[in-house]
């Protein structure tokens, strides 16, 4: 159930009660939406803890499908909505919006579910989140059904960006920035990219079981399992269920994590033994695949500004099993109190998350142009803090999981002005498969790399490995 912190009248008491006896995915779906939009909360953490209260696997998927389908395609179900209001739908109660997304959205982008079946279950909704706009809903997806897709469209070639903001369900600024930096197809491509179904990923723990064990468990659990064609301890996995739920989970036989951000510690190059600082660890996928591949000989140290992050570090080190990893609060611009230098030391700085947007369905419509501004300033001194934590010949990695120039590229050219000792590693031997594309390789010869998501189908990432001379 929808777990609350305040309730405010009876009505939502009534209406948490009907959800606990009824666990309909579509209730669930539009609850978890309205949280999002009223208390700016995290879609993947509420439906990560909100969906193991539905048994039904087909109810779990349906209701993050849901959840997850109106959030990318908020512009556009707006736009079909709009013609058939009487009002805006900013004049409209949170809840009710979430119910004319969820319903409108399974009319328009989900085939298998008959239209009366679509239309019926939304008002059955609302009757129970806000009943006196029942007539309202009714109306307006009946509306909506009959039209469909055939609504004319912002103008493509006068309005570029309104019209690719409406159809991709983007933000107008977000549009703009990416026009002016590839052009209409790459853009176009990007965005749809965005939108698109996103693939679980999980990392074997080979400190406790290898890829092809955990790959036969699972298919005989009738989950359909692909190996990764990358990365030797990746695997793609379909039909599941919940992942928290998986015994395999539990027992810390793997843990979620994409293939991009598997390809950090790969390039870190650990060894057992090797002392290793990780200056922004949470939530701790990183850190812990850096333990494995050290396995679990050494020391890392783990810092988080936020004692609570850190916690997350710490449970998923328990989970797989994972000794060496020592967690400190302390703030990536100060280091206080981190003693004596490292071999290799990994900043995967604070970032946009624009390379995410796939995985994280709400992210486009919380971060803030201004905001993504302010962010290079805070990276390079990360950087270079971290940067006086290295032993002579040891390494430094710098990563996020942005597809923006100014928290990546920028960063490095600012970085190797200020501290010329570190030069770049070429990168192309320490990747754990050929790369052949003319412009990845001339990015991995310099030591960095911006994985994009529309080109390497993985999430767009930045990696960049330097090492610290000696001095002579």
């Amino acid at each position: 159930m929808i777990r609350r912190t305040m309730r405010t009248d009876k009505k939502r008491d009534l209406r948490e009660k009907s959800l606990i006896q009824d666990k309909d995915a579509r209730l669930l779906a539009v609850l978890i939406l309205t949280r999002v939009a009223k208390e700016g909360a995290y879609a993947n953490l509420l439906l990560r803890t909100e969906l193991n209260d539905l048994e039904d696997g087909r109810e779990r998927h349906f209701t993050t499908a849901l959840v997850n389908g109106v959030l990318k395609n908020k512009l556009t179900l707006d736009y079909a909505l709009r013609k058939h209001l009487s009002k805006p739908m900013s004049a409209l109660p949170q809840e009710v919006r979430a119910v004319l997304r969820v319903g409108v959205f399974q009319l328009l982008f989900m085939d298998r579910i008959p239209i009366p079946v679509a239309i019926n279950e939304s008002v059955n909704t609302v009757k129970i989140v806000n009943p006196s706009f029942t007539p309202l809903v009714n109306g307006v997806l009946r509306k909506t059904a009959d039209v469909g897709w055939n609504f004319n469209w912002p103008n493509g070639k006068k309005e570029t960006v309104r019209y690719l903001s409406v159809k991709y369900s983007h933000p107008e600024w977000m549009v703009k920035r990416w026009l002016a930096r590839w052009g209409l197809k790459e853009t176009e491509h990007l965005l749809k990219q965005n939108n698109a179904p996103s693939p679980t990923c999980i990392r074997i723990n080979t400190l406790k079981t290898t890829r092809e064990k955990v790959k036969e468990t699972l298919e005989g659990q009738g989950i359909k399992v692909y190996d990764s064609a990358r990365l030797p301890e990746a695997l793609y996995i379909e039909d599941f269920g919940s992942v928290g739920k998986l015994r395999e989970f539990i027992e810390g036989h793997l843990t979620v994590q994409d293939e991009s951000s598997q390809l950090v510690a790969h390039i870190m190059g650990v060894k057992p033994g090797d002392r290793v600082l990780d200056v922004c660890s949470s939530p701790g996928g990183k850190t812990t695949h850096l333990a494995q591949n050290m396995k679990n000989i050494g020391e890392i140290i783990a810092v988080d500004i936020y004692s609570q992050k850190l916690q997350l570090v710490n449970d998923l080190a328990q989970r797989l099993g994972i000794t060496i990893i020592k967690t400190v609060e302390n703030d990536g611009r100060v280091l206080d109190g981190i003693e004596g230098k490292f071999h290799s030391v990994l900043v995967d700085a604070p970032c946009s998350g624009l390379g995410v947007i796939r995985r994280r369905a709400d992210l486009r419509w919380q971060k803030r142009e201004k905001e993504i501004e302010k962010l290079p300033e805070l990276q390079l001194a990360i950087l270079l803090k971290a940067a006086e934590k290295v032993l002579p010949d040891g390494e430094l990695v710098y990563s996020t999981c942005t597809i923006e120039p100014g928290e990546n590229f920028e960063i490095i050219k600012a970085f190797r002005k200020l501290r010329p000792e570190f030069t770049p590693v070429d990168l192309t031997e320490k990747l754990p498969f050929p790369v052949t594309e003319e412009r990845d390789l001339r990015q991995l010869q310099k030591g960095m790399w911006q994985i994009l998501p529309h080109q390497h189908n993985m999430d767009g990432f930045f990696l960049a490995k330097f090492r610290k001379e000696s001095s002579k």
